[in-house]
């Protein structure tokens, strides 16, 4: 990779890292969604993950008086089985895909009413444990899944913002594990995974201190403009392709 391109991958990872930290969400929807439209289809998710591993912990270690610990020992369990469910079928999938299936999702994570409904009725951590870390190995972010279940349980939003990095540092980890036992050659993508790592560690440091000052409901309509497009954009190079 090229110093430019270096430094387009480090500015995106700095900007979704940072909405992440304020939001709880839709950082690492924003990372995949990017990544899709510039790496190659079976580097996405690996190299996503690798980024996200060092985001997610980073920003849970900013906030970690606040991570609700049952609630973690609960999604690790079920997410260790939905991770090998999820094996079992990515070995069939067609990677080429992968654009489009992850587009796809997030349209419908952003979008369709019944499946954000769905989704928000599932109360058990363990059940949305195994759906959450399944579905992350074949599409990438899925934090928001269990954003509904930790408003409910939890008191503040601080609580929820580092809880959820803390379950996704696991997904990510549990993917990462995956991806480096099948072969994927992390090396090829090492500058842009720490260049894209450090500026996320920086994003989750200054997320965590902007979240003590914007108003969140202000904003969320332009996470969801931004994340329709990435999306559109990630489902037509599939299809033009």
């Amino acid at each position: 990779m090229t110093a430019t391109d270096l430094i387009i991958y480090s500015s995106i990872a700095l900007s979704t890292s940072t909405i992440a930290a304020v939001f709880g969400f839709a950082g690492g929807m924003i990372l995949v969604a990017a990544l899709s439209n510039l790496l190659p289809a079976a580097a996405v998710i690996p190299v996503h993950s690798a980024v996200q591993l060092i985001s997610n912990s980073s920003l849970a270690a900013f906030g970690k008086k606040f991570i609700h610990w049952p609630i973690v020992r609960e999604h690790l369990i079920g997410a260790s089985i939905g991770i090998v469910i999820s094996f079992l079928f990515l070995r069939k999938l067609d990677l080429a895909m992968t654009p489009a299936i992850i587009g796809s999702y997030i349209l419908l994570s952003v979008w369709s009413k019944r499946f954000i409904a769905v989704m928000g009725k599932i109360e058990s951590f363990y059940i949305l444990g195994a759906i959450q870390a399944g579905l992350s190995l074949i599409v990438g972010a899925t934090g928001a899944l269990q954003m509904p279940a930790l408003i409910r349980k939890l008191s503040n939003h601080h609580q929820v913002v580092s809880t959820v990095a803390v379950i996704i540092t696991t997904d990510h980890l549990l993917k990462f594990i995956v991806f480096y036992a099948i072969g994927f050659a992390f090396i090829d993508y090492a500058p842009a995974i720490l260049c894209m790592g450090c500026s996320a560690i920086i994003g989750s440091y200054v997320g965590t201190k902007l979240r003590h000052y914007i108003d969140l409901s202000k904003y969320q309509w332009v996470i969801k403009v931004l994340l329709s497009i990435l999306a559109i954009l990630a489902i037509s190079r599939y299809v033009l392709n």
